[in-house]
């Protein structure tokens, strides 16, 4: 299962497999929107989340 971490109170958010780059997400902790992101990491795409603008 794939997971990331919030940015703003660093619990970790379990993510379903149809989450893809660019949708929404809310901490099960804090309740934060957050927006799901890519970043590479050892030529490999991770899923991060980012606040929400």
């Amino acid at each position: 299962m794939r997971e990331v971490s919030c940015p703003i109170c660093h619990a970790s958010i379990l993510l379903d497999t149809e989450d893809k780059k660019g949708d929404t997400v809310y901490c099960t902790y804090c309740g934060s929107p957050l927006k799901l992101a890519v970043k590479e990491v050892d030529d490999e795409e991770e899923f991060i989340a980012e606040e929400e603008d």
